[in-house]
């Protein structure tokens, strides 16, 4: 890889970090405030002496809720935790299905923030591969952020996992009516894609609607 490339993939990938953890922390605060505001209820029901039958099932039920809003913020650390130690090694062996998972899931912000559904399709039993797993997340996002950019809202994407002879492909599908405005041309890194994907032995097919990256299971030349 040139210099040139690699500087420009640095800051790519900068910024795709930096959108991750600005989703993350946006969907934390928002499990802590869920949190506050139900804890504050049971201190409001407690300093007015609520008690009786009723009062405990509505303690029960705000106790329901703040545990759900603990386990929704636990799994969120835990892919933030994965995604980080992607990071670890260059290349290593890695189920696709765990990784697009985990994407999704710090992704969703995005999606819910347009009004567009974010599917998973995922075949299961999906063998795995050798390759660098957080450029592959790079790759998948940045086609990702793209069509959400042109996508109105109740509209979809999928990600879809699949396998195929002796490799694997991760397609992202979107679905929908389109806005009228269009993004600035030039402004999605397709050459910077690209490289990554030589890079990376894979391969990318284009068609409406839908864009499609083939990784070998193979180890490629590094």
């Amino acid at each position: 890889m040139t210099g040139n490339f690699e500087e420009e993939l640095r800051v790519l990938q900068l910024r795709f970090v930096g959108k991750i953890l600005a989703g993350f922390t946006h969907e934390s605060k928002n499990y802590l405030a869920i949190i506050k505001e139900s804890a504050g209820l049971m201190g409001d029901m407690l300093k007015f002496g609520k008690s009786g039958e009723e009062a405990s099932e509505h303690y029960l039920e705000i106790i329901g809720s703040i545990e759900e809003q603990i386990e929704k913020s636990t799994g969120l650390f835990r892919y933030l935790n994965r995604f980080s130690h992607r990071m670890d090694n260059e290349f290593s062996a890695f189920d696709c299905n765990e990784l697009m998972e985990e994407l999704t899931a710090l992704v969703f912000r995005f999606a819910n923030q347009r009004r567009v559904e974010l599917v998973r399709d995922f075949q299961e039993d999906l063998p795995q591969i050798f390759s660098n797993p957080s450029l592959i997340q790079f790759l998948v996002f940045s086609f990702f952020e793209d069509n959400i950019m042109r996508l109105d809202k109740n509209g979809r994407i999928i990600i879809r996992t699949e396998s195929a002879g002796g490799s694997v492909k991760i397609s992202v599908i979107s679905e929908g009516s389109l806005l009228d405005a269009a993004r600035e041309k030039g402004e999605f890194p397709f050459e910077t894609c690209n490289s990554v994907l030589k890079h990376l032995s894979g391969t990318m097919t284009l068609g409406e609607g839908k864009t499609t990256f083939t990784f070998p299971m193979k180890v490629p030349d590094i």
